[in-house]
């Protein structure tokens, strides 16, 4: 099977001629006022609004992801504590840009007898005094194309869709 992959970390001018931005006033945990999701195996509207989190955490942290060691990057994890000792991470990573933090990567698959796979995700983040808002959307499209056209650029493309493969949002307010 090949894959192509094209990671795409949006990075924010914001004043900083570095071109990083500023990630601290994220880092912290936070209360879960709202924890949301939607899934399926076929397509829904990314402005779905999703269900309610049966098993959601009452707190969340967004942290330095160690993974990455860039104190620019961080995950977001769901808390049991307020302290946030006591977390289980999301894969949800994200880093200064736009008018906050965000991620955004697309990839394609093909090979053997698979058809052309196309990904794309964008998380974004948003801080307003000590509320924040998070966003996860992924899309998914599985067109019938020529392996040559199977590309990272088409994946990309899919940022205008207005379907999701899955949605997932968090609000809180820090603790």
């Amino acid at each position: 099977m090949v894959s192509r992959s094209v990671l795409i970390f949006l990075l924010a001018c914001g004043g900083s001629s570095g071109g990083g931005g500023d990630v601290t006033p994220f880092v912290g945990v936070y209360a879960t006022s709202s924890h949301t999701h939607a899934d399926t195996t076929t397509q829904l509207s990314c402005t779905d609004p999703g269900q309610p989190v049966s098993s959601a955490t009452p707190f969340f942290k967004l942290a330095v992801d160690a993974f990455f060691m860039d104190p620019d990057v961080l995950r977001v994890s769901n808390c049991s504590d307020a302290a946030g000792a006591t977390c289980n991470e999301t894969g949800v990573s994200m880093r200064a840009g736009g008018p906050g933090l965000q991620d955004v990567s697309a990839n394609s698959q093909t090979g053997g007898a698979m058809p052309c796979q196309l990904y794309y995700a964008r998380a974004e983040a948003t801080l307003t005094g000590t509320t924040i808002q998070i966003e996860v959307l992924e899309k998914y499209d599985a067109p019938n194309i020529a392996a040559s056209d199977c590309t990272a650029q088409r994946a990309e493309a899919l940022a205008s869709s207005t379907a999701c493969r899955r949605i997932e949002r968090w609000a809180g307010t820090r603790q």
